[in-house]
């Protein structure tokens, strides 16, 4: 009898460790997986928003430049953006920048800059050469 007993004790407990290690591997897999697709989904919204943040910037140089080589200039306008330009231009396109708008001797050409700026927001080089950007005057200007 005493023999039955501890098989069934036996039996019993090899029936609960391999039901708690089923349960802890189940619920180890589905967490894992969990944070898998966490991450993804969390890389993708980043990625994202840098693409939209570097989409806004880049609207921002191009309005601020358009208004500045405008006929009709508004001046509130144009110091609005010039004011956002340099709140978050590296210090070097800033100078740039600042040379380019005051009219100064040695300072980049509009499309210098635009490439300038084009690198920095891109993080890279992507061998686009300044004089392939296309600026479209006003011929009454001339």
């Amino acid at each position: 009898m005493e023999s039955w007993i501890v098989s069934i004790i036996s039996s019993f407990s090899t029936v609960f460790l391999i039901s708690a290690v089923g349960y802890l591997s189940r619920t180890w897999i589905a967490k894992r997986l969990q944070y898998s697709i966490k991450h993804e989904y969390d890389t993708k919204l980043s990625d994202s928003e840098h693409n939209r943040d570097v989409r806004l910037k880049a609207e921002l140089i191009s309005d601020l430049l358009s208004e500045w080589l405008s006929k009709d200039v508004d001046y509130q306008k144009l110091n609005e953006l010039t004011f956002k330009a340099f709140l978050w231009l590296p210090t070097e396109l800033a100078d740039d920048l600042s040379s380019t708008l005051s009219h100064k001797n040695d300072a980049p050409d509009v499309r210098s800059l635009l490439d300038q700026v084009r690198k920095h927001l891109l993080g890279k080089d992507d061998n686009l050469e300044a004089y392939k950007i296309i600026i479209f005057t006003d011929p009454d200007k001339k």
